[in-house]
């Protein structure tokens, strides 16, 4: 008898989720906030076109990885590690030092140096594949042979060039 109830209402939350799935259709959150009340959004276009899903040329809805859609002119891709240290009197001036070498003897290659607690860390370049990356390391550690047990490739966000 106690079980009873509990059937009724799994019954009822099953019929209503596949009720629910469906009449699913892809809707933008525009969409959500405007549908039944008197909001209005205006924004650009561009915005929109950003806020549609992404549809394959079989009309179905696609999951993309990140190199298809950048977020804010950066995608994934690929840098070369030239320095990592976390000695708190000497890793800043030291990052700085070697960014001004690589820059003069490279000045094809961005270079950056970022602190991520407790690390300062010397990156160079903004390589799309691991490929492009592992001869930008070659080149660097023929040029300064000093360095080579720090370089190395890494992952990260990459700007993207202006073209």
């Amino acid at each position: 008898m106690r079980l009873l109830p509990i059937a009724l209402c799994l019954t009822v939350i099953s019929a209503a989720t596949v009720r629910a799935e469906e009449t699913a259709v892809a809707v933008t959150i525009v969409d959500h906030i405007t549908a039944g009340t008197s909001n209005v959004i205006n924004q650009p276009e561009a915005l929109l076109k950003r806020l549609m899903p992404i549809v394959d040329s079989d009309n179905e809805e696609s999951t993309h990885d990140e190199h298809s859609r950048p977020i804010g002119g950066r995608m994934a891709g690929y840098r070369v590690q030239v320095f990592s240290d976390n000695n708190v009197r000497t890793a800043k001036a030291e990052a700085a030092s070697k960014q001004r070498i690589i820059s003069a003897r490279f000045p094809q290659y961005q270079t950056y140096v970022r602190y991520t607690s407790p690390y300062w860390r010397l990156k160079v370049g903004d390589f799309r594949t691991q490929q492009e990356a592992n001869d930008a390391a070659d080149e660097l550690r023929k040029a300064f042979p000093a360095y080579s047990k720090e370089i190395r490739v890494v992952r990260d966000r990459i700007s993207l060039p202006n073209d």
